[in-house]
């Protein structure tokens, strides 16, 4: 039997005491209840994305403020044990083992990692296990930050190939205007385009302890849609809003999923790998690629910026200076600029393999 796959990702606000800050142990009793009955279905398989360790840890340690950066990770390092092991012990109440999953940016822009990430969580989901999937803050810095659950979710859903991504949060989808201080503003129940319109009505983070907020919930929706995972933003106070959104009950703000433009692999290239440089293309070479279902050959390569080693990920850029397409490059940045170079001095290039070899290539226009 094929199960259907979710994503539940929960943001600190829905898990935090709105007056203190601090974990509150009766909003994850309110999740796992959330959970239960589609943990429950043998017709589903669930990874819950959770944040709240920061908080946990804050809690513990018994700090009012977080001024650096060293700080919070400290408190994340106390307070994602503090926070496993409650879910562990709301858990044990409907017979479910659960899983630790950290994770930085790095784990998913490395191919070979991003493999073994899947690997282990296919393992788990098959075992019957819930993975609760966290950033490991206590490592992560700027460089390799998601900077919001909201991303880390999105990407989590895309690498097990999952049907549904729900984003619970204290406020019930996407709105005309903020509800808690525009008493006219409507709710939006359906988005099947994510355009500049849509994004304006996201606003910034409503909330104090979390980093990300209604726009960075867009961006994950977009990054989920494109890949072809029906996206939806709820309430977590909503009573048993997953089963009922399984069901096909209309709750909260549905983003409707686009046939994907790429297999598995090409959504990582485009939502996952991060760019080492970037090759500036001629008319000819932009044409082959984007309507002919050509790689790119040397021949149409104008310009390489960056410095890369052969098989990183770069950027074509075509001749509007508009980035059209993601792919792994077949040789370094050293070894274009010298072919480039003999190119210009009269010298004929010839049997040369493909510089971006079409399976190696998503095209994002």
């Amino acid at each position: 039997m094929q199960r259907i796959r979710m994503v539940v990702k929960v943001g600190s606000s829905s898990l935090t005491d709105p007056k203190t800050g601090l974990l509150s142990s009766e909003k994850v009793h309110m999740i796992i209840a959330q959970l239960a009955p589609v943990l429950r279905d043998p017709s589903y398989e669930v990874i819950l994305v959770s944040s709240g360790a920061i908080a946990a840890g804050r809690g513990k340690l018994g700090w009012r403020y977080m001024r650096t950066l060293p700080e919070k990770q400290a408190a994340s390092a106390v307070g994602q044990s503090l926070l496993i092991d409650l879910y562990q012990r709301e858990l044990a109440l409907v017979d479910r083992v659960v899983a630790q999953v950290l994770l930085t940016r790095s784990d998913m822009e490395n191919r070979h990692r991003f493999v073994n990430i899947r690997n282990t969580l296919e393992t788990l989901l098959h075992s019957d296990v819930l993975p609760i999937v966290n950033e490991n803050d206590t490592v992560s810095v700027n460089e390799i930050r998601f900077g919001d659950n909201d991303s880390l979710a999105a990407l989590v859903a895309i690498l097990i190939c999952a049907q549904y991504l729900v984003l619970l949060t204290d406020i019930d989808g996407l709105y005309t205007g903020d509800p808690r201080i525009d008493q006219d503003a409507k709710h939006i129940a359906e988005v099947t385009l994510i355009d500049q319109k849509i994004r304006d009505l996201a606003g910034d983070s409503g909330s104090s302890v979390g980093t990300g907020g209604m726009r960075t919930k867009i961006d994950a929706a977009e990054m989920a849609m494109n890949s072809g995972i029906e996206v939806v933003i709820a309430a977590t106070h909503e009573p048993n809003v997953l089963l009922r959104l399984l069901q096909g009950e209309r709750i909260g703000t549905r983003f409707r999923a686009e046939k994907s433009r790429w297999n598995a692999r090409k959504s990582w290239l485009v939502h996952g790998s991060r760019s080492a440089g970037r090759l500036v293309i001629d008319e000819g070479a932009a044409h082959a690629v984007q309507t002919m279902g050509g790689s790119l050959l040397l021949p149409g390569i104008e310009r390489v910026e960056g410095r890369f080693e052969e098989g990183a990920i770069v950027e074509l850029i075509g001749p509007n200076e508009k980035v059209i397409a993601k792919g792994i490059v077949s040789f370094s940045a050293h070894d274009l600029e010298y072919f480039i170079k003999n190119r210009a001095d009269g010298d004929h290039l010839h049997g040369f393999p493909e510089v971006v070899h079409r399976n190696d290539l998503a095209l994002l226009v």
